[in-house]
């Protein structure tokens, strides 16, 4: 025992002196060291910055001005036409419309027997033994409910003094399927043949899901065999402050959408009269739960496409962002942390969970046996419906709670930003902007296009509108609006494409 006392009082001597003699050296050393590393970062951050690719200012034109007229009236006239998501009448009623206004293309076109009642096919032939793939464009017809914010009708479709077209559906996305039946009708017009058959799809119930529309659709596609080079939905935009920059506009390109999962938790507690309560009721373990779900979101991580996302966009931001941007892979735990309280940012790197509705008891004064919360997930690809079940559970497991699954929709594929259809957006909006940067993404909303994965690896969500975050945020809520100068430019944009592919 004394030789172990005299070994321990022997190593903290030496202990001791070697902190005495070379403790300020090895502080040193290490200060140094950091500092070199943090010097290393700011200089890569400066140098990278010289070669980053920088979005040129946005060069508006003035789109032709009797197309943009028709497209305008188009659109005024079907906003009138409330087609809120189940409105079986209102839908028909917008059906005939377009067969109204658009007979010509419907005479050439081909209507494709699809299964769906609600939704249209339509099919524009292309040469005899073509050898190439059709391509796809999407869009839906039916729109979420006004809401009760709107100062106005939210159907009047009324063009305001300043050339908004206002109105539900204005960006979502009646714009879209009238701007691609202006584009097929001024084509036509001018004579224009597709090299290969060219799909359009218009989706009945997509802000419900597309269960009965795409969904349908898809089958039907899937069971003859068919194959699609590529496929463009409603989606990304061309935005004018691109992380609110207003010197860097963008293309932003979904490639890929996340997930989308509801999850019910359950607590149980002693019911009976508020007056007597026990130490924990229903209510309040639930409340522990959401308080652990919203301090614990899943892990975050950093997707190819997100990593390509952030370095094309890292001109935009404040040089702390671009610091963590520019030093990565080393610095992606920064990364993740200076974005986790951006709401915008944040959803790019990780799976996120939101409590949306809450019920309880139906009395003031009464114990709820049952309490009960909804989780709304957004998951990122790698997570999966079922893992993000685990996960809830495992954040409950010693709470008297219960998930269950309410809704299952898996994150998409990404598609490939080095492929041929990709390429070919890239450059129509290189030809209509030049300079314009194409910044591909991951949405956090869901569209029909997920439905079509079977028939096709190349899906993109991009609509060719420039819109201020300000305006694209007007979806789905109050004052929803359009500018006529950039329907005009959308349509324009759409032919541009179909004759490109």
């Amino acid at each position: 025992m004394t030789f172990l006392k005299n070994l321990y009082a022997t190593l903290v001597i030496a202990h001791s002196n070697f902190t005495a003699s070379f403790g300020s050296l090895i502080s040193f050393l290490l200060f140094a060291f950091i500092a070199v590393i943090f010097a290393v970062g700011i200089i890569r951050t400066i140098l990278a910055g010289r070669h980053l690719k920088r979005s040129s200012p946005l060069r508006r034109y003035t789109p032709d001005p009797d197309l943009t007229a028709h497209a305008c009236e188009s659109l005024s006239e079907a906003i009138r036409i409330p087609t809120v998501s189940g409105d079986a009448d209102g839908l028909e009623r917008f059906r005939e419309y377009l067969k109204t206004r658009y007979a010509d293309v419907f005479e050439k076109l081909n209507f494709v027997p699809s299964g769906s009642n609600g939704s249209l096919l339509l099919k524009w032939k292309g040469p005899k033994n073509c050898d190439k793939l059709p391509i796809m464009f999407c869009g839906h017809m039916d729109t979420v409910p006004p809401g009760d914010t709107w100062e106005e009708d939210p159907f009047s479709g009324r063009t305001d003094e300043e050339g908004y077209i206002i109105g539900r559906g204005a960006i979502d996305c009646k714009n879209v399927v009238i701007g691609l039946f202006e584009a097929v009708q001024s084509l036509m017009k001018e004579g224009f043949e597709p090299s290969r058959d060219i799909y359009f799809a218009f989706g009945h119930d997509e802000e419900i899901g597309g269960k009965d529309g795409a969904a349908i659709m898809a089958e039907t596609l899937h069971k003859r065999g068919m194959r699609f080079e590529a496929i463009i939905d409603e989606g990304g935009y061309i935005t004018e402050e691109h992380f609110g920059r207003k010197r860097f506009p963008a293309a932003l390109i979904g490639v890929g959408e996340k997930g989308c999962s509801y999850y019910r938790l359950t607590a149980s507690g002693k019911a009976g009269h508020s007056s007597m309560p026990p130490k924990h009721t229903a209510v309040g373990v639930l409340a522990e739960a959401i308080c652990r779900i919203e301090a614990a979101q899943p892990r975050a991580r950093l997707l190819e496409v997100i990593e390509e996302n952030v370095k094309l966009s890292a001109p935009a931001m404040r040089f702390s962002h671009r610091f963590a941007v520019c030093n990565l892979p080393f610095s992606k735990h920064l990364l993740y942390k200076l974005f986790s309280s951006v709401p915008d940012i944040n959803p790019y790197f990780r799976t996120t969970l939101a409590c949306t509705q809450v019920w309880g008891s139906q009395a003031p004064n009464i114990l709820p046996g049952k309490a009960s919360c909804m989780v709304s997930a957004r998951i990122l690809q790698g997570d999966t419906p079922k893992s993000i079940k685990k996960y809830l559970q495992s954040l409950v497991e010693d709470l008297d709670i219960e998930v269950e699954s309410v809704l299952e929709i898996p994150a998409s594929a990404v598609a490939a930003t080095d492929s041929v259809p990709y390429r070919t957006i890239c450059a129509v909006i290189e030809e209509k902007y030049p300079g314009l940067i194409c910044i591909p993404g991951i949405q956090s909303i869901t569209t029909d296009s997920r439905h079509y994965e079977p028939v096709c690896d190349n899906i993109f969500k991009f609509m060719p509108f420039v819109m201020t975050s300000d305006i694209y945020d007007k979806m789905h809520n109050a004052g929803e609006k359009i500018h006529q100068s950039c329907l005009g430019l959308g349509v324009e944009f759409y032919k541009s494409l179909i004759k490109s592919f």
